[in-house]
């Protein structure tokens, strides 16, 4: 049986990750069309909007509702959202 060589091996590395990155080289990952470039930017003009400067606020804000919900113990509060 013969063995495999070292030489060999790293041959077949090489060969397996060159062939895995020649599908990537016109991926063309820079290029993008204009609906993307759009979504993207009323993503960050909504993320902006959402964003609190103050997180002890968001973070009490948080708590208390949780507290409610905790201490309510029913689910009787869904019927308000149907």
């Amino acid at each position: 049986m013969a063995s495999i060589s070292c030489n060999s091996v790293i041959f077949l590395f090489f060969l397996l990750l060159f062939a895995s990155l020649v599908p990537n080289l016109d991926a063309n990952i820079a290029e993008f069309d204009p609906y993307l470039e759009k979504k993207a930017e009323e993503a960050l003009k909504s993320s902006l909007a959402a964003y609190n400067e103050n997180p002890e606020e968001l973070t009490e804000t948080f708590n208390k509702e949780v507290g409610e919900t905790i201490l309510n113990g029913t689910r009787r509060y869904l019927r308000d959202m149907i």
